[in-house]
This record gives structure tokens, sequence and C-alpha cells, in this order.
């Protein structure tokens, strides 16, 4: 059984996925977006399918794909494509569908093509048990109005299937990732987000790590979740949120937090040119831009009453993000379409 504290983050699985958009609402972006890695190839993806409701204008669904190559970090690159209202629906058979692209709560299609490259996908993944949730669920009504909710209905998964990048095929039989549903008014005002659930010599573990910064509140607000050696640690509920430190400095993320007698200490770190560039719009139009990589390194040292016991590393296989305001140089920008 899942414990109080645990059971306000980490819930059995229901309807964490669902459309959020009432189909009228303007002032709302919804986002639900897939990671997972080739290991063998050295290679990640990173899939989104978004639904915007702006302050002005009509309402569009967006299709998105990212491919990182690991070997030849030249040949990673992005695509989005935008339909317009007809183009898109949500519910039914599918969570959401971006004109013959579809997303259901474990098969997911797709094609996109420009600049050069092309990008399909044709997958499934079993559900995971337990949804995470960022936030208590007194919280989450409060910031899908104000900013945004953060779930991950499926945050410890393998996918099957194919992919298929510029002709070349990947046939997928147990490709470690996560899929999460994202929701509100506007995004954070900055963010940085790691993930992983692949570490070196089969270790079993899982963390999932976000800082955010929000407008009228002084300190950046770290929230990590870890599950080490068969259990579950939320280290993002009071006094915790306010005890733990992160430090956030492109490219690297390091996080410090605790859970009871442990503490678990955090350092991602990816090489840039593993890098890609995306620009979000929130419904009024401000923009956001995002560097992320699925081919980052993490390494997580756990300490009980101070004293390490114990050290895990993965390499190449941690999913990492900074996000905030401005462009960030030298980094590749994928284009729009």
């Amino acid at each position: 059984m899942l414990s109080n504290l645990v059971g306000r983050y980490l819930v059995p699985r229901g309807s964490e996925n669902l459309p959020a958009w009432d189909g009228e609402r303007r002032g709302h972006y919804e986002v639900w977006y897939l990671t997972f890695n080739s290991v063998r190839d050295q290679a990640a993806f990173w899939l989104r399918y978004t639904l915007d409701a702006p302050d002005a204008g009509e309402p569009f669904a967006e299709l998105w794909g990212h491919f990182f190559d690991g070997k030849s970090p030249d040949q990673s690159f992005g695509l989005r494509r935008r339909e317009e209202k007809g183009g898109f629906s949500l519910g039914g058979d599918s969570l959401i569908r971006v004109g013959e692209a579809r997303l259901t709560e474990r098969e997911l299609s797709g094609a996109l093509e420009g600049h050069g490259h092309s990008l399909r996908w044709d997958l499934t993944h079993d559900s995971s048990p337990t949804a995470f949730f960022l936030a208590p669920s007194w919280l989450r009504p409060v910031l899908a109005k104000k900013r945004t909710n953060f779930i991950v209905p499926n945050n410890d998964v393998r996918f099957r299937g194919r992919v298929e990048v510029d002709g070349r095929a990947f046939d997928l039989t147990d490709a470690p990732g996560q899929q999460a549903h994202l929701y509100g008014h506007r995004h954070a005002q900055s963010w940085n987000w790691v993930h992983c659930n692949t570490f070196d010599h089969g270790r079993q573990a899982l963390v999932e790590g976000v800082t955010a910064t929000l407008p009228g509140v002084p300190k950046v607000l770290t929230h990590v979740y870890v599950r080490y050696d068969g259990r579950d640690y939320l280290c993002n509920a009071l006094p915790s949120a306010i005890l733990d430190r992160s430090e956030c400095a492109y490219p690297d993320f390091r996080f410090w937090t605790r859970s009871g007698a442990l503490e678990f200490i955090g350092h991602a770190r990816v090489r840039p040119e593993l890098c890609l560039q995306v620009e979000y719009e929130d419904p009024d139009g401000a923009a956001i831009f995002c560097t992320n990589s699925e081919l980052a390194d993490l390494s997580l040292e756990v300490r009980r009453w101070g004293r390490p016991i114990d050290r895990l590393t993965a390499t190449g296989t941690a999913h990492l993000e900074f996000a905030d305001r401005s462009q960030r140089p030298n980094v590749p920008l994928c284009p729009r379409a």
C-alpha cells in the first residue's frame, strides 16, 4: 500500500491522461509528451501532441517529433506540424488526434516530414500502475487555472514498435521512457527537468526532478521523486520542498533532497552538441525557449543520515531540459513547419 504522504502524489492510475480542455475555454494549453531511448543505438526520441486555445484566435493542435543521434549529433533534428480547426480532435477512441496522428492510453502513431528530414512512428506501451503528480490534489485546480499542472501518468514504461528516421528503421522491443500530460493557462516562468529510468549495469531505479520559477514566488521550487531499492521516495512535500536545493547552470542540473533518513544528491549533465532547442508559445503569445536532450548523463548519490551508501550512474540515457524566456545561443533551434 502507498503511504499517506506518497499517496498524495503517487496514485493508482485513473483518468490522468484525459483531455482537460472543454472545447471552448480560451487561454488554455495542453500537451501529451513521450520520451524514450533506443539504448543500443545511442539514439533517443521526444514526441509531443499539443493543443492550444490562445487568448485570441482559433484553437489549433500541433504534432512535434525530435530525433537525437548520440553517434552523429549533427544528424539530430526536430519537426512540427500545425493543424487548424477541423484538423484535430479530442476524446473518442483517442486522447488526441492531430491530422492522421493519434495518441491513446497505450498506442501512438504519427509522421512528420520537412526541411530534408522525415520521422514516422507506430508504437505501443503498457500503462504504469501509478501516476505521479507534482502537486497535492488540493493545489492542482489552482495551478491549472493560474499557471500549469504537471502529471506523469506513465513514468516508467517500455516502448515497442518501429520508428523510421530519414528511412532508417529503429525496431524497438523494450525502449525505456515515459509519458506525461501538462495543461494550464501559462507555462512556468522558467524550469529545469530531469528524468531517468535506465541506469548503468542494469540498476533498477527511477528519478523525476523538476525545478520551476513562478511569478510572485521568490524561491525556485524543487520537486524530486525517486524510486530506489524498490521503494518510492517523494521529496516534494513540506518541509522538504522548502529545504531542498538545486543549481541549474546549463548544461548542468544539480539537486539535493531528502526523504526521511535518505538523502539524494543528483547531478545531470549533457554535452551541448546533443541538445536541440524549441520555441513554445503561451496562450497570450509570449515565447519560451526550451533546450532539451534525451541523451544526458546522471549520477545519483544516496546517503543515509549523511553517510554515503550507494551511487548510481546513467550514461547517455537521462532526459534533461532547460527552459526560460530567452533563446539560448549556439543551440540549434528546430524550425517551424
